[in-house]
């Protein structure tokens, strides 16, 4: 079937083509409208040449996380289940030294009762006041001393009395005077050598001027320590045995006191299961003697002048 050609119809840019012919591209002209955006007369593109990415450079899609950031989430510390019972260790540890610093701040003087401590400065100031008598018999001694009158006598006098106050608290002398008598027992378990010596302690600290346990007589050199075998504890080398005769000369009332303070010598004997009794009496006899040996390398020194 043959088909005539109009001569005078124009022939469309590009050449002739059928009706039915397509462009190029294989597109309908509908579609390319649609997917092409019309560009105004004269304008010019946004995309610079300079500004086109290179097609050998990775684009970084939205959403997608930088390096930076997935270094930081790898460095980011997690908490494990080990780190976390120690964390909770570490807490259970700080609240009992807490509670140990505080069960031990209980026994200050903060926490004492109003009689211990009206008793504590009752002690306090009795024993000021001796030490303040004894200044004045020493400076009235000095003075007789130095004035010439009856020197020799008051010399004489004076050696007599520093002799049987260094004989007594050496040991080498027995004396006798008003104090208390304390006897410990162990019906549970041994009382320590450490709580003999913290006892002896607290007794010297209210004014103990002469001290026997049992049958010794302590001194300023004497030691407490457990022995080897056996129960009991040695003192100054000599074992003793339950129960403990304290006898000790000095003021009752404040060496009373001081033992029964909380947290006190009475309250250690008692920690260690042991029991304890004071009885105060207007006048204890210490017998028990010691001899001192003569020193070896200490010499005195005598005044100058």
């Amino acid at each position: 079937m043959s088909m005539s050609v109009n001569p005078f119809e124009p022939t469309p840019p590009g050449g002739a083509r059928g009706d039915g012919a397509l462009p190029d591209d294989g597109a309908l002209p509908e579609e390319r409208a649609a997917t092409e955006e019309p560009v105004a007369p004269g304008a010019e593109s946004d995309v610079e040449p300079s500004d086109a990415v290179p097609q050998d450079v990775p684009v970084q899609r939205p959403g997608q996380p930088g390096a930076w950031h997935t270094l930081v989430r790898a460095l980011r510390p997690r908490a494990t289940r080990a780190q976390v019972l120690t964390a909770v260790l570490c807490g259970l540890l700080g609240f009992a030294v807490v509670a140990q610093v505080r069960l031990t701040h209980d026994t200050s003087l903060s926490t004492l009762r109003q009689s211990d401590l009206v008793g504590i400065l009752d002690q306090a100031s009795r024993q000021a006041d001796e030490l303040q008598r004894e200044a004045a018999t020493l400076e009235q001694t000095r003075q007789e001393l130095e004035s010439g009158s009856n020197s020799r006598q008051a010399a004489l006098d004076a050696a007599t009395r520093s002799a049987a106050t260094q004989g007594i608290l050496t040991g080498r002398l027995p004396a006798e005077g008003p104090g208390i008598v304390v006897t410990l027992t162990e019906p549970d378990s041994s009382i320590r050598a450490l709580t003999l010596l913290n006892f002896l302690e607290e007794l010297r600290n209210s004014g103990a001027e002469a001290v026997q346990l049992n049958d010794q007589r302590l001194t300023a050199s004497s030691y407490f320590v457990a022995p080897t075998e056996g129960d009991g504890v040695v003192v100054d080398g000599t074992t003793l045995h339950a129960p403990y005769r304290w006898i000790v000369i000095g003021d009752a009332d404040v060496m009373a006191t001081a033992l029964d303070i909380p947290g006190g010598a009475l309250a250690s004997v008692r920690n260690d299961g042991g029991r304890g009794s004071v009885l105060r009496k207007e006048l204890v006899s210490v017998t028990a003697t010691r001899s001192v040996p003569a020193p070896v390398n200490a010499t005195p020194v005598l005044p100058k002048g």
